[in-house]
């Protein structure tokens, strides 16, 4: 690393001690042989050192990796101890048992009602037949008196008066 190091501060004093381009601002001109040279010797001590800081960087991936699974299964096993624990209290035992009751309690109810209206159904049901059959029992009625009264003869019949004829409704 302090190799490196060096390449770059004599890679710095090039560049500094570089000539300035006329009406050129911030630009040098640097001996291309001597950046090129330099360049060639810090690519070359690069690899080691890169290397070795790749296989730090996998290393490190490697072991945040399995303390995030490690972690991760702690919290389940936690959560599941946690679960079976709360089943064994009183508290969720008897929350168990109201809820089973408030169920029990709702299908009963909802059986009688489904009861009550079926009861109301077959009354109302019994009303309407009987209106009906009411009902056609008086259209039957008057229809009857209707074929009696056009079997009878007319109600109707002339009679005399002085002054000639004029027709009279009887009553039948």
């Amino acid at each position: 690393m302090e190799y490196i190091r060096g390449i770059l501060d004599e890679l710095e004093e090039i560049v500094a001690d570089a000539s300035r381009i006329p009406l050129r601002r911030g630009q040098v001109m640097v001996d291309r042989s001597d950046l090129l040279v330099m360049l060639g010797e810090l690519r070359g001590s690069l690899p080691g050192e890169l290397a070795e800081a790749e296989a730090l960087r996998r290393e490190y991936e490697s072991i945040v990796a399995a303390g995030e699974e490690e972690g991760n299964r702690i919290l389940r096993e936690a959560r599941e101890r946690a679960e079976a624990q709360a089943r064994e209290t009183q508290a969720y035992q008897r929350s168990q048992r109201r809820c089973s009751e408030n169920v029990e309690r709702a299908e009963r109810y909802a059986e009688e009602v489904s009861r009550g209206s079926e009861a109301y159904r077959d009354e109302v049901m019994g009303q309407l037949e009987g209106w009906l059959r009411d009902s056609l029992g008086s259209i039957a009625g008057s229809r009857q008196e209707l074929e009696e009264t056009s079997r009878r003869p007319s109600p109707v019949q002339p009679v005399e008066e002085d002054e000639g004829e004029t027709w009279r409704a009887s009553s039948a």
